[in-house]
């Protein structure tokens, strides 16, 4: 994973199966960028439905937002980040690029669900209030 790149600068860029790189081309970075937009999203939409009421099913998650918002969005920011650096570094091995999907994909649903809270919300406010 590290070698002499790392420390000394340079690039050591491969696309060979099963190798290390750190070149990564515009489709990894495309869905790099999409995992972290998704990751933020859900952390500005679970805290919107928590001041309103919801509650945090995943126990390690409610933990954190214990201590306050600003915690669980750097610690949240950090793990997913961190772990899709290492998708991206290892993006030349099989069950890295499909993790990378799959990360992908679940963020959509889960963003898509957001969505769909967020109409049923809006809507049995609308109709409270009318």
């Amino acid at each position: 994973m590290f070698c002499r790149y790392t420390l000394m600068g340079g690039r050591r860029g491969s696309d060979a199966p099963n190798t290390f790189s750190d070149f990564h081309g515009p489709h990894t970075l495309a869905i790099a960028l999409g995992i972290v937009a998704l990751n933020v999203l859900d952390a500005v939409f679970t805290l919107l439905f928590l001041t309103h009421g919801g509650k945090e099913l995943n126990p390690l998650v409610d933990q954190i937002l214990g201590f306050g918002p600003l915690p669980f969005l750097v610690l949240k920011s950090l793990g997913v980040g961190l772990c899709t650096g290492f998708l991206v570094l290892t993006r030349n091995f099989v069950m890295a690029r499909i993790g990378m999907v799959v990360v992908l994909v679940g963020y959509a649903a889960l963003l898509a669900w957001h969505f769909h809270l967020l109409d049923v919300f809006h809507t049995g406010t609308a109709h409270a209030a009318g």
